[in-house]
């Protein structure tokens, strides 16, 4: 009882351990009588709050915010985002319980249903913030639901991938009405949860004074840095799947180029682009000790800035350029195992993020939803047997500030 009440405050007990009681938790679902006991009422509690609009905050709102020295301003915030929560996480219930009746028998798309029956209990029942005191108490609440919820698409994925063949029978054309069931439903989940973290993220950063950021913006971002971030991440990866020497990453353009952008955005995007092209490289050369370099371009003009990742990775066939941006499509063929050292990575990171080699099909649909969110696009232009360069545009964030709703 103490570990789960601990868990469920979101304080840390470790990775590894914290790992554990995740799973244990959802798996056993010691919280399942709970929710079954309340079952009627509570889907009537959800039903009133997915009724409601939700209260959305552009982000010249949220930067304002940020500067807001009232004393009380982390209190309003608190009560903002409980009631903002409990509509938004209401509709994602209904939106999840409107799949086909064959999809929700999943295991994997039940689990997400139940985390996010809990979160919405977990909401509902937390006590109305007042003051100050019960400021660190929610935001334990909210942490932990953001721990909860860490794994939400890769688990979704999963189940979606594993459900295909189960929905297959009952659907005429069951490759293009998969695709567009999982599309529309997966842009919807993907959106939903990018919003609400960023809006968690600026609330629980609200008093903390980190140099360069406004909320969650962070104004002096270098793109270099960021792509040597998450290049030497997907190098991790990439080494741990295929134990062989790995392609150099150079990076020439304005390679001093800094922006005002959302920093897990282009994270995620990059993460994502660079592992396939750290893959696709290794398999292309896997014969010879030197592989050619991942070249990463970086070009910064008035209305946007642009980033090229080119690779020698042998480049892709047409029908896999075509199905590329669907979910649960991945050119991925998994004949190779992972290192033991590969569960560290995932331990550390978060399966969602570390295992998208598995062939679950997520980076790329989502990256793309990303960038569709923040009014950018990513252009894949391949040459079949010599490589794939990859186009990042995104518009300068002084032009979304009024526009980009979170």
């Amino acid at each position: 009882k103490q570990w789960y009440q601990r868990r469920v405050r979101g304080k840390r007990i470790g990775a590894i351990t914290l790992k554990v009681v995740r799973q244990l938790t959802v798996e056993a679902n010691p919280r399942q009588s709970i929710l079954v006991s309340q079952s009627s009422s509570l889907q009537k509690q959800i039903n009133a709050f997915a009724e409601q609009p939700k209260n959305e905050k552009s982000l010249h709102m949220l930067m304002k915010e940020a500067s807001n020295k009232e004393k009380n301003r982390q209190v309003h915030s608190c009560q903002y985002i409980k009631q903002e929560f409990l509509v938004r996480i209401a509709k994602v219930i209904i939106h999840i319980q409107n799949l086909p009746y064959i999809i929700l028998t999943n295991a994997d798309i039940k689990r997400v249903l139940d985390l996010y029956m809990y979160a919405f209990s977990d909401m509902l029942q937390h006590p109305e913030i007042s003051s100050l005191g019960d400021v660190d108490r929610f935001n334990e609440t909210l942490s932990g639901l953001l721990d909860d919820h860490q794994d939400i698409i890769w688990l979704l994925s999963k189940g979606f991938h594993t459900s295909q063949s189960q929905v297959s029978h009952i659907l005429r054309d069951k490759d293009k009405e998969f695709a567009m069931i999982v599309r529309n439903f997966m842009d919807y989940i993907v959106i939903h949860r990018l919003c609400n973290r960023i809006l968690a993220r600026h609330h629980l950063g609200m008093h903390l004074n980190r140099e360069g950021y406004i909320s969650v913006v962070n104004t002096k971002l270098s793109l270099k840095s960021v792509i040597r971030r998450n290049a030497a991440f997907a190098a991790n990866v990439c080494q741990n799947v295929y134990m062989d020497t790995l392609p150099d990453v150079i990076i020439d353009g304005h390679r001093e180029t800094t922006v005002a952008f959302i920093p897990n955005i282009i994270d995620y995007v990059l993460r994502e682009i660079l592992k396939n092209s750290f893959r696709a490289t290794v398999e292309a050369h896997s014969n010879t000790a030197e592989k050619p370099p991942i070249v990463c371009t970086l070009c910064n003009s008035e209305d946007h800035w642009t980033i090229r990742i080119s690779d020698r990775g042998n480049g892709m066939p047409d029908d896999v350029l075509k199905k590329m941006s669907n979910y649960c499509f991945s050119s991925y063929k998994p004949e190779n195992h992972y290192s033991p050292a590969f569960g560290e990575i995932v331990n550390h990171y978060g399966e969602q993020q570390a295992s998208s080699l598995a062939g679950f099909g997520v980076g790329i649909p989502v990256s793309k939803a990303y960038m569709k969110f923040v009014q950018g696009e990513i252009q894949h232009m391949t040459m079949n047997g010599i490589g794939t360069d990859v186009y990042i545009r995104v518009p300068h964030l002084n032009g979304l500030l009024s526009t980009l709703q979170i």
